[in-house]
């Protein structure tokens, strides 16, 4: 079974779908997507606005997540499951 995250990058408004493995963190699964360059900070929240960097991925699998600088207090997940 596939598992897959909608990312939205809150600076660029994209979306970008990624296939989440068990065991990785939400803000591992980023970093590989490639949706935040390399070597910059971020932070993922939920639609709540709670940080969810080092939750399992596979806990937002259907979900959207918004990609974000630290701290920049960024809402905007779902929680319409795909």
């Amino acid at each position: 079974m596939t598992m897959v995250v909608n990312f939205r990058n809150a600076l660029t408004d994209n979306h970008q779908q990624v296939e989440v493995q068990p065991g990785q963190t939400v803000q591992q699964a980023v970093e590989a997507s490639g949706l935040i360059a390399a070597g910059n900070p971020f932070s993922v929240r939920d639609k709540d606005g709670q940080v969810v960097d080092n939750r399992e991925a596979t806990d937002f699998t259907g979900l959207t997540l918004s990609v974000g600088l630290p701290g920049d207090d960024v809402i905007g997940g779902s929680t319409c499951r795909n």
